[in-house]
């Protein structure tokens, strides 16, 4: 049997500052990950809306996915930036070890780099 995990519950309130991290097409050609903060202007029951503009963006508030009515999403919500650097930086890892390690020659390590990278993935 699975353990239940308790999910953490979102509570906004009008005038909580957030970070909307630009995704899909929105993101398509930028050479750095877009950042835009913006604030929330209206919570209701189920969504709340981030900025003031003629088109505010509607985000759920059990799982912050914006709602698009079946269109492509083309913001993620934060509510600090440093998650957004952390996962851009855990991405731009993920990418660096993967060309390393996805070879089928020879890879370009010495042996003490080896022993330590098997040092740390045998933990």
């Amino acid at each position: 049997m699975k353990p239940k995990f308790h999910e953490e519950v979102i509570k906004v309130q009008v005038g909580d500052k957030v970070y909307l991290k630009a995704v899909g097409n929105n993101a398509r050609g930028r050479k750095e990950v877009y950042i835009r903060e913006d604030i929330i202007s209206k919570v209701g029951r189920k969504y709340f809306e981030v900025g003031d503009g003629l088109r505010p963006l509607k985000f759920r508030i059990e799982d912050k996915q914006q709602k698009m009515g079946g269109y492509i999403a083309d913001w993620q919500l934060y509510f600090s930036k440093q998650e957004i650097l952390d996962e851009e930086e855990v991405s731009k890892l993920q990418w660096e070890i993967r060309k390393v390690f996805d070879t089928l020659g020879k890879i370009d390590l010495t042996l003490d780099q080896l022993r330590r990278i098997k040092t740390i993935i045998s933990e």
